[in-house]
């Protein structure tokens, strides 16, 4: 029997930089076409189905938790033994839901779900969000999947594995910044001034916390106020220009405040950033796979407002980089999400032009 509506199954988790583009991707598409049916799935992981939840989205959840390619001897093995659980639910779920599609988002959840999409005879893509593509992009690569990158380069690969469309980008609500000021639940006057927004990934960074509540106490920023979400219980001034936040799933209020932002250097953090126009400092973290995230950074800041910091450059050079970019934001005229809708538009076309 013939069916009226196409259907297209999203695989992200882990953590927000696979999850995010899915789920906006997955917005667009119920805006622009309500023809496409969705079905969401992701790992195991407490935070993930926070993630969806937040988003209104209740995904199928495969019971797999983390890679099988790190970690000790005992974990690989447990982890080893999940992909084969997750394998038998990604195939039971492909069976109910007949896509037409799958596109994956990276991951260690990919695993079960190439599997799956194979043995089903179903087409599957994976999207990749950062410069240098993760083991399992470089692996469907060599399945002769399809691969659309977020960024010009896809490393290691050559041009002719992958093409490029970009990140998906959340769609934000558009505020002021005494209204997102308010929103974000602060009950003193609006500063003025430069306001930096300190973004470093679902789970925060305490050290980057404390370097910039140390740095906020110089002379040459008495007239700035720091902003740093996902490392408080509920919001809390810590010095006199400096609020500690919770985690903020919804981030628009966050970005609509700042000036400045100050951020770690994940594909899809930093597509947002150059989507929002708003000059960043970017500190790539240095445990990421393959270094992938100073790879993403030297991308972002090669096409968008942007410097790169790290710890191994001082504090001097980190007020330096952050007065450089308060003079940039004074002038800079922000973006008005154009950049997003259009990356969504070439992802989609990318998807179904076979």
């Amino acid at each position: 029997m013939a069916r009226d509506k196409t259907r297209l199954l999203l695989a992200a988790g882990g953590t927000g930089g696979h999850i995010w583009p899915a789920i906006a991707f997955g917005a667009w598409i119920k805006r622009h076409h309500p023809e496409c049916e969705l079905s969401y799935v992701c790992g195991a992981r407490p935070m993930e189905l926070e993630m969806y939840s937040s988003a209104g989205i209740s995904p199928l959840v495969l019971p797999v938790d983390g890679s099988p390619l790190s970690g000790r001897l005992a974990v690989k093995c447990g982890r080893a033994k999940q992909i084969f659980s997750a394998y038998k639910s990604a195939r039971e779920e492909i069976s109910r839901f007949r896509p037409d599609a799958a596109l994956l988002f990276g991951g260690y959840l990919s695993f079960p779900l190439i599997a799956a999409c194979k043995r089903s005879r179903v087409r599957c893509a994976m999207h990749e969000q950062n410069v240098r593509a993760g083991k399992v992009t470089r692996l469907a690569a060599k399945l002769g999947m399809e691969i659309y990158s977020g960024w010009r380069d896809c490393l290691p690969l050559s041009q002719k594995k992958y093409l490029y469309t970009g990140v998906p980008v959340r769609n934000f609500t558009r505020l002021s910044q005494r209204d997102a000021w308010q929103i974000l639940g602060f009950q003193e006057e609006f500063p003025g001034g430069t306001i930096a927004t300190v973004l470093t990934g679902s789970l925060g960074s305490g050290a980057i916390r404390d370097r910039i509540t140390e740095l906020a106490s110089k002379k040459n920023f008495s007239g700035w106020t720091f902003v740093v979400p996902a490392v408080a219980e509920e919001a809390r001034r810590v010095r006199e220009n400096v609020w500690l936040l919770p985690k903020m799933w919804d981030p628009s209020a966050l970005f609509a405040a700042a000036d400045v932002l100050i951020v770690r250097a994940g594909g899809s953090t930093l597509t947002e950033a150059a989507v929002s126009g708003i000059p960043s400092l970017v500190i790539p973290w240095k445990g990421a796979a393959d270094n992938h995230q100073y790879q993403n950074a030297l991308s972002f800041v090669s096409e968008s407002e942007g410097l790169i910091w790290s710890a191994e450059d001082g504090d001097d050079e980190l007020e330096s980089s952050l007065l450089r970019l308060g003079e940039i934001c004074a002038a800079k005229k922000r973006g008005d999400g154009a950049r997003g809708r259009t990356i969504c538009e070439n992802l989609w076309s990318a998807l179904w032009s076979r």
